[in-house]
């Protein structure tokens, strides 16, 4: 069988339009090379949605994709045809997770072979990218990153058992490591590479990209090659003029800023700063914005998107000062930015950004005898108790705001180590990194899975979109994919798809005397704390009137430590015999975990 032809990017002629994503850049995701620490966060695992849900749509074509055991189930269909690995009581794989996917039929046959570039009757080419070391990051992160040694054999153990709960139609996905050849705001180094990924070794689809180079996903998305989780940050519009190749795991910029904008309206507008210093506490909140742009302005006209929309609703935002990705200058520019807050009589600063200037940011605050009220919105790690620890103590236990992340739990009670640990017997050899590695790996083994053995980027779409709705618990987030009504289009207001993962978001508060472990296992005073213990909202349901933070009743640092309640029931998964594999490597050269993360 020949592979058909592509089709270009949201039914166009010709390649897709990058306006989008040139105008916007990836907004604050300028630090998805940091997201090589990604085991701060104890992530529970990206899947995404089906037609379950009373909203949306599904796409045209779903008829092809292999009938679940549910489905089957429903309409008195043949049961038989479903693998031993089955649990008939949920309709899912025996996999210990509420994301478990659901039974397809057992296959046998003919899958038909090529059915799309980078896809044989044995294999289907997934390049990994691997990102160009940046000195200055590198530098301050070493010691929070697995060794690269232990990173390989992690994933070759994920992959090993995904293998044996996910159907792949008697194919073998084989994931090519790629090296890049730019820097992370290289844009020739990225559109010469995705050339190369597209066109020398014919990949189906892409696992990451460079941080700060849109190109990269463009160019495989007009080349008909899926792109996972390649731009954090990238707006919602890149994914719908990109569709069906771009995809990803956290919420759009124009997807968060419906919870984050009800939190500002609702709970913070036209009250006093009650949470700030001295300095700020009895006056009325005055809002300033900082926010990392590009060299070349980008953000402007979302700037005067939102600020329209915030005058409908009795916002305003006195102060935006934006900074640039220059570590070397973060110091110099947060003494200024800090300067112009403080004169400018602001009481609330509205941080979007890396991890990073935070540091800088808090200092010159504290330098400058200023003491605002700081709202984090969740961007790159911000919402870490690992770099929460690296902020000014006496600026941060006035942080507080939202976070797309779970309520957190144990590391190894995190969705990928306790697997990893369930099917082997054995901690994962890259301890911190796997739960970074997980999300990537199971989204396509989960397409490949309900797509059915026609695997093209249509009959990919199609299966993510078919998902049910799953999580929504404290600790496991709400995931779905494809049109169910969560989200709008922040000019028509017409619901359109989701791509990417979580739909939720939580509320939390800095608890200065808290002490406990971070997600790196060190243990310190400073601790986020999780607001109606961890309580998560969907789009347009933030509470509204005015929430009670910094009262340390009713909230959670850490699920399951001492003195804290266990997993919520919501969030406990199936139990199942564990299988007892043997990992895919010789223990002996697992290099040891450095406690440098702890010291930095």
């Amino acid at each position: 069988m020949t592979a058909p032809q592509w089709q270009p990017p949201g039914g166009m002629a010709g390649p897709p339009r990058s306006s989008a994503a040139k105008r916007y850049g990836p907004l604050i995701g300028v630090l998805a090379v940091v997201l090589l620490v990604g085991a701060f966060t104890v992530f529970r695992p990206s899947d995404g949605g089906g037609e379950t849900a009373s909203e949306g749509t599904t796409p045209v074509g779903t008829s092809d994709l292999p009938v679940t055991y549910n489905d089957a189930k429903a309409a008195d269909g043949d049961l038989s045809v479903y693998p031993d690995n089955c649990d008939p009581e949920t309709g899912n794989v025996k996999l210990p997770s509420i994301y478990a996917p659901p039974c397809v039929p057992e296959f046998t046959g003919d899958n038909g072979g090529e059915t799309y570039q980078g896809v044989s009757s044995d294999t289907i080419k997934i390049v990994e990218y691997r990102a160009s070391q940046n000195g200055d990051l590198s530098a301050l992160l070493q010691g929070l990153l697995d060794p690269p040694e232990n990173q390989d054999k992690t994933k070759a153990a994920l992959q090993m058992m995904f293998d044996d709960f996910y159907e792949t139609y008697g194919r073998k996905i084989e994931i090519i490591p790629f090296e890049a050849t730019g820097q992370m705001n290289d844009e020739t180094a990225a559109t010469a590479d995705a050339i190369k990924v597209a066109d020398e070794i014919g990949a189906f689809a892409s696992w990451g990209g460079p941080a700060l180079a849109t190109s990269y996903q463009e160019t495989l998305a007009s080349k008909g090659v899926l792109c996972i989780g390649c731009g954090q940050g990238t707006p919602d519009s890149a994914f719908q003029e990109n569709a069906p190749y771009l995809w990803g795991y956290q919420a759009t910029p124009e997807q968060f800023l419906i919870n984050l904008g009800d939190f500002v309206t609702k709970d913070l507008n036209g009250r006093k700063a009650e949470w700030g210093g001295d300095d700020v506490k009895d006056k009325d909140r005055v809002f300033g914005v900082v926010h990392f742009e590009q060299e070349v302005p980008v953000y402007k006209d979302l700037e005067s998107e939102v600020a329209a929309e915030g005058k409908k609703r009795g916002y305003e935002t006195k102060v935006t000062e934006t900074y640039t990705f220059d570590i070397a200058k973060f110091p110099e520019r947060a003494q200024t930015i800090i300067a112009k807050m403080k004169s400018e009589g602001v009481t609330t600063i509205i941080f979007l950004g890396d991890p990073l200037m935070p540091i800088y940011l808090t200092e010159a605050a504290t330098a400058q005898n200023y003491f605002p009220e700081w709202v984090v919105t969740g961007t790159v790690l911000t919402d870490s108790t690992t770099f929460g620890r690296r902020y000014d103590p006496e600026q941060w236990k006035h942080a507080f705001g939202l976070s797309s992340l779970p309520a957190r739990t144990l590391r190894e009670d995190g969705e990928a180590y306790r697997l990893h640990n369930w099917y082997f017997g054995e901690d994962p050899a890259a301890s911190t990194l796997v739960q970074l590695m997980y999300p990537a790996i199971q989204q396509i083994y989960l397409g490949v899975h309900l797509a059915g053995p026609n695997l093209t980027p249509e009959s990919f779409r199609d299966a993510l979109f078919s998902l049910p709705p799953a999580g929504g618990g404290p600790t496991s987030p709400h995931i779905s994919f494809g049109d169910r009504g969560y989200f709008t289009s922040p000019i028509t207001g017409e619901s359109r798809p989701d791509y990417l993962a979580i739909d939720d978001t939580t509320l939390m508060f800095w608890d200065a005397e808290a002490f406990g472990k971070d997600e790196s296992g060190c243990e310190a005073a400073g601790m986020w704390r999780y607001y109606d213990m961890g309580k998560r909202y969907m789009p347009g349901e933030m509470p509204g009137g005015g929430v009670a933070l910094f009262d340390p009743t009713n909230t959670v640092t850490i699920y399951g430590t001492d003195g804290a309640p266990p997993i919520p029931a919501e969030d406990v998964p199936p139990e199942y015999p564990s299988p007892n594999k043997t990992v895919p490597y010789n223990q002996a050269d697992v290099i040891p975990p450095s406690n440098a993360a702890c010291t930095v």
